[in-house]
């Protein structure tokens, strides 16, 4: 097993005192679970162990889904802050074979295991799991981690709970071509299983090629939120992307198609923008707009990027094919076309956001840069992060705003700008 590493802050000790230094803790970089911000930088350093293995067979490609492969704990936050048990996560993960000193802490359970020993046990495993997961998926260690916490599951006191969902989600994710080892963990999967923990069994079972057990798997994972985008680019699945049952399913999941009737907007949709340009260059500022794109341009990007646009945003595109109202970045057609910064931003926030599990969010497309980095203007094709019928959300960090149109959302800037602007 790794010995995994990262640096802590140290804690602040009286003047006359020199200051400590903590041991390092393994970086958390999973869905964030809290809202709580910090300023605590963490890092990983893990030295994996060749593990040799006879006659084994050809390692299949490590997943592309990011959705499986982190453990829970907010990015960027200590491991302590997880549970007041963080201590002993730090010296499990610090001993020279973690996985024994799993097993030494497990011994000293008298029984049932308190609400703290089993976060430690279940927290300490996941990061382990993480670890681990990527060189040596479904290696002798993993098959050793896994054994040492199920022969203890009985005595934890939340099995269908937060830490027991995270070691779940990773183990799933690391157990790799074991079939016996998957029937004991389906197991103890708890009836409300997190998006994640049902995402991760679609994808374990994907691995095995166990078709039968797959089908309903996914399909639970789609309702849970994961998107047929987010199935094809992972290569779990990539046995099953051309399996016409599989198909079926992923089509029947899709948004609703958007008809295209681009005319009934343009008007409403340029009267909108020349406000709010008209606002801004009265109050000295420079818009940036990009020559128009044609219809058909539009289009054929929606095809090749697997998007669909509301009428009111193609006929935008008509109009100016990309858009810079101060610090807002309105997407045009060549940022759903290439690896543009904008979409690189855009792609990094929303699958930050599915992480953090906003049901919904990854099948919206994204619309507009608003400023800050939590900050985006998008479309929500089945209506679920805004809560209602398909159309536009604004996010604003923790919040979510619908709005009716795109005339609502360039009215609403216009708004700010003048009261920003006007009074400097």
């Amino acid at each position: 097993m790794a010995k995994a590493k990262a640096k802590a802050k140290p804690k602040a000790k009286p003047a006359a005192k020199a200051k400590s230094k903590a041991k390092p803790v393994a970086r958390a970089r999973a869905k964030p679970v809290a809202k709580t911000k910090t300023k605590a930088k963490t890092k990983t350093k893990t030295k994996a162990k060749p593990v040799a293995r006879a006659n084994a067979k050809p390692k299949k490609p490590a997943s592309n889904a990011r959705l499986r492969t982190k453990p829970t704990a907010k990015a960027g936050t200590k491991v302590t802050s997880m549970h007041s048990g963080g201590g002993q996560i730090v010296q499990i993960l610090d001993a020279d074979q973690p996985i024994d000193a799993l097993r030494r802490y497990l011994a000293t359970f008298d029984g049932d295991a308190s609400e703290q020993q089993g976060q430690v046990a279940l927290g300490s495993a996941q990061l382990m799991l993480f670890a681990i997961e990527r060189e040596h998926r479904g290696g002798p260690e993993v098959k050793q981690l896994v054994d040492l916490v199920l022969s203890r599951w009985g005595a934890f006191p939340e099995p269908d709970g937060f830490h027991a969902q995270g070691f779940l989600r990773n183990a799933f994710a690391a157990i790799g071509d074991d079939t016996e080892r998957l029937s004991e963990l389906i197991r103890l999967v708890p009836v409300e299983a997190s998006p994640e923990l049902r995402y991760n069994i679609a994808a374990a079972y994907a691995f095995v090629g166990d078709k039968p057990a797959l089908m309903p798997a996914l399909e639970r994972a789609l309702d849970a939120g994961a998107t047929p985008d987010q199935i094809l680019r992972d290569t779990d699945f990539a046995a099953f992307v051309r399996d016409p049952d599989v198909e079926a399913l992923l089509a029947r999941a899709g948004v609703p198609e958007i008809p295209v009737d681009v005319d009934r907007y343009l008007r409403p949709v340029r009267a909108a923008l020349d406000s709010a340009l008209s606002t801004l260059r009265r109050l000295g500022e420079k818009p940036l707009l990009e020559a128009p794109a044609t219809l058909d341009r539009v289009l054929s990007v929606e095809r090749m990027a697997r998007i669909q646009l509301p009428n009111d945003y193609r006929a935008l595109l008509t109009i100016s094919d990309g858009i810079k109202l101060l610090d807002h970045e309105f997407f045009g057609t060549h940022d759903y076309a290439s690896e543009t910064d904008l979409a690189k931003r855009a792609r990094a926030y929303l699958a930050t956001s599915a992480n953090a599990g906003r049901t919904g969010i990854g099948a919206c497309v994204p619309l507009a840069s608003c400023g800050e980095p939590n900050d985006w203007l998008l479309y929500d094709p089945k209506g679920e992060v805004r809560g209602g019928a398909p159309g536009y959300v604004l996010m604003l960090n923790a919040d979510e705003l619908a709005l009716r149109d795109l005339m609502h959302a360039l009215e609403r800037f216009e708004l700010i700008a003048e009261d920003v602007l006007g009074t400097n």
